[in-house]
């Protein structure tokens, strides 16, 4: 059985609200990141004729990516006030806990390099040329998608990101409305909201909008700055 794991979605104030009165998560498309490598693969010194080629197939692939697969973006971590910062409007927004025995399979946990995943194109020209089966050049690829999809830049190390993979076509992971997708939180996952130590929202409200969604064993609690050290305590 696959361990439990303890996540944290940041929002900010408005965002947060609105996933409280939803009772669901929006569902985040990789072109719209703010990472442009974002499962964008590198490739050694290309020749001319091939750039226009290459950079078809990452335009391709970004729109097969946009059309078929979203992303719920969580952290490991709670008590590091950049994360706050950054993603929970200075402090004003909160975070989301959720706690679940996901698989591999279902949960991407990111890792930081700063070398990019690399195709190497003279390879799929010469597996081309001596099989006619695209099988071969899949199986080629594959192991470099696998690593695309789960790797960032090392200077994103601090998020100490996870991803949660959504199939959008799939009615059974999310429900779109005007060409945005949603992401329902299953009741026995949220644990806690965490509301920032400066946010505007009452914990009252917060807790009404919980039971009209059916999140009574929810806890809200509300984060505070830590005395001793650099952290935020929750």
């Amino acid at each position: 059985m696959a361990e439990l794991l303890t996540i944290y979605r940041y929002l900010d104030s408005d965002a947060a609200l609105k996933t409280l009165v939803g009772g669901e998560f929006r569902v985040g498309k990789i072109s719209k990141f703010n990472d442009p490598f974002e499962w964008q693969f590198g490739v050694g010194k290309l020749p001319l004729e091939d750039s226009e080629r290459v950079e078809n197939f990452r335009r391709n692939f970004q729109q097969w990516n946009d059309s078929t697969i979203g992303v719920l973006s969580f952290s490991k971590s709670i008590s590091d006030p950049i994360l706050w910062s950054l993603y929970a409007e200075k402090h004003h927004g909160a975070a989301f806990e959720l706690k679940h025995s996901w698989s591999d399979k279902e949960i991407l946990h990111i890792t930081y390099a700063n070398q990019r995943p690399q195709i190497d194109i003279e390879k799929v020209k010469q597996i081309a040329l001596s099989s006619s089966r695209q099988s071969e050049i899949e199986e080629y690829l594959k192991p470099i998608l696998a690593q695309l999809i789960r790797q960032k830049s090392k200077s994103w190390e601090f998020e100490n990101e996870c991803r949660l993979t959504v199939h959008v076509k799939n009615p059974d992971h999310c429900q779109e409305r005007n060409g945005i997708y949603y992401w329902p939180i299953l009741k026995n996952y949220l644990t806690r909201v965490i509301l920032g130590f400066r946010c505007p929202l009452e914990e009252m409200q917060i807790r009404k909008l919980l039971d009209m969604n059916g999140f009574q064993n929810t806890k809200v609690v509300k984060a505070k700055m830590c005395s001793e050290t650099y952290s935020i305590l929750c």
